[in-house]
């Protein structure tokens, strides 16, 4: 119990110290700092490593062009499609999901069309993608026995060429994949669908709370939005006989 509740506490921290380091960064990432945590899971990770490889790098391609804020908070929508391919769930409950998130993702990317938001719809598109190419590598992942640790290794080039933000932001990413196959191993792997709803949170809510970081209204706006979409859809999945 004690081993369970330090992962989950170490996931957290590494969210929170992930999303600070990519927003100092000021999205200006080199691919290999995304690069690095699904290189870890090579070669046993198979497709999924792969998978996780291509989504990632999608997400990092657009993120100089995009407000940090923005592309943070697309990532609520995991919880989103965790919940639309749920086998508790209806496609009623999954077409509600979905209408949530592209009508919160067109009115972004109208504001963005219109000027009033920085970012380009491209972009925003592409992090889309990303996104969507991530969580399917997320459901189609199995545990890794024997990670390969070389690519750790290539944080020492980041760090020493001045890109301490990268560096920490490659290490948090690995830090909470090796929580949450730990996680798996031990069996608790119910907990990992609660942290995909939990962290993505955390994150968005790390920029809101530090003062030094700006999040424009419409983001939010629409966060707020897909969050509450997210916990009314969790809440239509529980059981009634788990809730007496």
């Amino acid at each position: 119990m004690l081993y369970k509740t330090l992962l989950i506490i170490v996931t957290l921290l590494l969210t929170v110290l992930g999303v600070n380091a990519l927003a100092h960064s000021q999205g200006e990432l080199p691919i290999l700092a995304l690069a690095i945590p699904a290189l870890w899971l090579l070669p046993q990770g198979g497709v999924a490593a792969w998978l996780l490889l291509l989504g990632l790098g999608a997400f990092g391609y657009a993120l100089p062009e995009q407000p940090v804020a923005l592309s943070v908070s697309l990532f609520m929508m995991l919880p989103i499609l965790m919940i639309c391919t749920s086998p508790k769930g209806c496609w009623q409950l999954g077409s509600l999901m979905i209408s949530i998130v592209l009508a919160m993702n067109a009115g972004l990317m109208a504001l963005q069309a219109e000027g009033k938001l920085p970012g380009s719809i491209g972009a925003t598109v592409i992090q889309i993608i990303g996104i969507a190419i991530i969580w399917f590598a997320a459901r189609s992942w199995r545990p890794v026995e024997g990670n390969t640790w070389w690519p750790l290794l290539l944080v020492v080039p980041l760090w020493v060429g001045g890109m301490e933000h990268a560096a920490l932001l490659a290490l948090s990413i690995t830090g909470i994949i090796a929580a949450l196959q730990s996680l798996n191993k031990l069996h608790l792997d119910e907990w990992i669908p609660k942290l995909a709803c939990v962290l993505p949170a955390v994150g968005f809510a790390t920029l809101v709370i530090m003062p030094q970081f700006d999040v424009a209204n419409p983001i939010l706006v629409s966060w707020l939005l897909v969050l509450g979409g997210g916990l009314l859809g969790e809440s239509l999945l529980e059981d009634p006989e788990e809730e007496e």
